[in-house]
């Protein structure tokens, strides 16, 4: 008798576990179908091309995120944490355009290529989507003391405001030669026409963490498997060189969240909203 129980039993739990089974398949195949780049991403991220369009009209009424305390995480999951170690010396509002560098590695061989991929193609289609700049490239590194702008004899004696672009020409200043006047003359018609100087911003992105995480262990109630990605984020003037603001983010996802392993976000998902939060506040504060 117990033994027929047992099997009645299974038979009742059978259909309830295949159902389970094959809905958490679907689900993880659905969301490794989504976070795998397409090859047209990665070709696009690799060749660096940057196609977008700047509308910061509607940063008037943008609200900054909670990276822990909200909708999308408890439910979702992919929470994030900023800590700003250098504070921005510059208004970044004042930057029109920015490049991406490739992901540097500072874990070893644990981000592979295609990792550093998917971050970038999240990243780079997140600024295009908001809209925050002109345009949004990818480039494969950047050294800023290769290539900073040395200082010209006339700009010391005042050329141009970073932050303004004003010339501030001194009366007792040399006088230049034909072709710095021309470049002179060029760059006060820029000024006079879009109000604006074409500021790039380069982010240099540097991994200290980084762990794929297990969909399949974060279902076993034990907090395994998590999904952890930790970088450390440099913002430079591409004209001078100089880094004006750096930062930490740090994104995780496990099962903790009410979806748990079923959701489709996860560390990477933490740490773009992070980033993109982060500049987005910043632009918007100037904006209203």
């Amino acid at each position: 008798m117990p033994s027929n129980r047992r099997l009645v039993s299974t038979r009742r739990l059978a259909p309830f576990a295949i159902i389970f089974i094959l809905a958490f398949s679907a689900t993880s195949l659905a969301q490794s179908l989504a976070e795998q780049p397409s090859k047209e991403i990665i070709e696009r991220t690799t060749r660096g091309i940057g196609i977008s369009a700047e509308n910061r009209e509607k940063l008037s009424n943008y609200q900054g995120k909670n990276g822990i305390l909200s909708v999308k995480t408890v439910v979702m999951g992919g929470d994030f944490r900023v800590t700003t170690i250098v504070p921005f010396k510059a208004n970044l509002a004042d930057y029109h355009h920015l490049e991406l560098a490739r992901p540097i590695s500072l874990v070893g061989g644990v981000l592979t290529s295609q990792a550093s991929d998917h971050q970038l193609a999240t990243l780079k289609s997140q600024f295009e989507e908001r809209q925050i700049f002109k345009s949004v490239t990818v480039i494969d590194s950047y050294r800023p003391a290769l290539t900073a702008r040395p200082p010209t004899p006339q700009s010391k004696a005042g050329e141009t405001s970073l932050s303004t672009g004003a010339v501030n020409d001194s009366l007792d200043s040399p006088i230049g030669s034909f072709a710095d006047m021309d470049a002179r003359d060029r760059q006060r018609l820029s000024h006079d026409q879009n109000g604006e100087q074409d500021l790039t911003l380069v982010t240099v992105i540097e991994v200290l963490d980084y762990a794929k995480g297990s969909r399949l262990k974060q279902a076993l109630p034990l907090d395994l498997g998590k999904s952890i990605l930790t970088v450390r984020l440099r913002y430079y003037d591409k004209d001078s060189g100089e880094e004006i603001g750096r930062q930490i983010v740090s994104g995780k996802s496990g099962g903790s969240s009410l979806l748990g392993p079923l959701s489709p976000r996860d560390a990477l998902s933490g740490v773009a909203d992070g980033f993109v939060d982060q500049v987005t506040r910043r632009v918007a504060a100037s904006v209203k």
